[in-house]
């Protein structure tokens, strides 16, 4: 999974204005106002979502990224089923898409596996950096609100659109999914393979080791990750 999984669902965006957009941020994933220059900083398609917890590896962000918008619109469709009301699908996309997309710019890697703050990430944070871009690049006030947002509680302003209620527990969903598949994964490779890990290879996702310990119990976990670990 690539920076063009990522394009090809802004590609879904009907309104061609919003479209361009967010298909121009992602492709070229720039700072107006602030320039930085950092040689372990990873590129937006190699960056981790997180330093230690939830998709801490090479990649980890594309897939967050694209995780969170699936279940953001799936989420959008069983609101309109369900409860009978409209949800504005383009600015879903949007948010998701966009709303940890400068959390590769506040990362270093410091070894391979293992990530730090970057110079940038000292003094600015990710939602900060991507709410200031928001405004230069001037998208609609409601897709800002979103992303703003989607922290819930802990955001500048809580969710109050459906758009962004839905961003934030899509968000929330899939950073929870993946940590708790992490640390259940941990620990099935402590006991089959007696490695203990702080983060996983980009190759060893916590969920095929969760499923090889269901299919075939620690024979199974040695025979797909031994070579990996």
């Amino acid at each position: 999974m690539n920076e063009q999984s990522l394009i090809e669902i802004a590609g879904e965006i009907k309104d061609s204005e919003l479209r361009e957009k967010v298909v121009s941020l992602l492709k070229d994933p720039r700072l107006t106002l602030i320039e930085f220059q950092n040689s372990v900083t990873p590129p937006l398609g190699k960056a981790p979502a997180s330093k230690r917890r939830h998709h801490s590896y090479e990649t980890g962000l594309v897939v967050h990224t694209y995780a969170t918008t699936r279940v953001a619109l799936a989420c959008a469709e069983i609101l309109e089923g369900a409860y009978g009301v409209k949800v504005d699908r383009d600015v879903v996309i949007a948010a998701s898409l966009l709303h940890d997309i400068f959390k590769y710019a506040t990362y270093s890697q410091t070894y391979p596996g293992k990530y730090g703050r970057s110079k940038l990430g000292e003094r600015m944070d990710h939602l900060s950096l991507i709410l200031a871009e928001l405004y230069v690049r001037k998208f609609p006030l409601d897709v800002i609100h979103a992303v703003a947002a989607h922290h819930g509680d802990a955001s500048p302003i809580e969710p109050r659109t459906l758009e962004a209620l839905i961003v934030h527990l899509a968000d929330n969903l899939d950073a929870e999914m993946n940590d708790k598949a992490f640390f259940a994964a941990k620990d099935i490779l402590r006991e089959c393979m007696g490695v203990d890990l702080v983060t996983l290879p980009k190759e060893v996702s916590p969920f095929k080791v969760i499923l090889a310990k269901k299919e075939g119990g620690c024979e199974e976990v040695r025979r797909r990750f031994s070579s990996l670990l």
